[in-house]
């Protein structure tokens, strides 16, 4: 009797030792866990054709090319700021857009100003959405997404065109006065570049984030939003303090 109850103490002792370390790893279990992520993430972006995966995801019909993972955040995101006003770089074919302005549609509030230097005549019309044709970084665009903004009581604002270091920056120096307090500068694609993806790409949004938040101490990185461990935006949702 005395030894099957010692026996079953120390069942309960290894059990709350496995517990407690799940739930409070070390180190090693850390990195473990990161290279389990990024091998999945790998795996992912990439599986074959290129993109088959993130590049056949669609909303309503109308391909979104983003993590689903991702999209779920922003709904949370939409739904927690109410925003007025929400601005993307990087139209594609309007089903992010479109799902955002859906999002909207469930909120009871929010238009969004959409920019890309290439037309779309397939992309989804909705009553919410304004189409813009150019450059996010011409000062004519910069100037009507400014007077668009203008009024909008809480502004949120998506970078997800060109993802080169250079025009990252650019975009961030225009749009980042134009996030409201509170409210996220979200920057796409920081995993290119080999974060850990598209090893081959060059200096992205990842490296352009570097050098922003050395200078802007407005933002911080919030982690919080990377809580599906799976995303395309490593770092990359900026939450304004002030």
């Amino acid at each position: 009797m005395k030894t099957e109850v010692l026996a079953r103490l120390r069942r309960k002792v290894r059990l709350r030792t496995r517990v407690r370390n799940f739930l409070a790893p070390d180190d090693a279990d850390d990195r473990s866990k990161v290279r389990i992520i990024d091998a999945f993430h790998r795996l992912y972006y990439d599986e074959k054709p290129k993109g088959g995966t993130w590049g056949a995801t669609f909303w309503m019909g109308t391909p979104v090319q983003k993590c689903p993972l991702d999209l779920w955040i922003y709904q949370e995101i939409i739904d927690g700021l109410r925003p007025d006003l929400i601005i993307e770089t990087g139209t594609a074919d309007g089903g992010s857009a479109h799902f955002m302005a859906n999002i909207c549609d469930l909120v009871g509030k929010g238009r969004i100003v959409t920019i890309d230097i290439l037309a779309g005549e397939r992309r989804p019309a909705h009553p919410r959405i304004t189409y813009l044709l150019g450059s996010s970084t011409s000062p004519s665009i910069a100037d009507r997404v400014r007077g668009l903004a203008r009024g909008a009581g809480t502004v949120l604002v998506i970078l997800d065109s060109d993802h080169s270091k250079n025009h990252v920056l650019d975009e961030l120096a225009l749009y980042s006065d134009l996030v409201s307090p509170g409210s996220y500068l979200i920057v796409e694609d920081t995993n290119v570049n080999g974060h850990p993806v598209n090893l081959n790409h060059g200096p992205g949004p990842m490296e352009a984030i570097d050098v922003f938040m050395q200078k802007d101490q407005r933002f911080r990185v919030d982690r919080s939003r990377e809580k599906f461990l799976l995303t395309f935006n490593p770092r990359g949702f900026l939450l304004r303090n002030r």
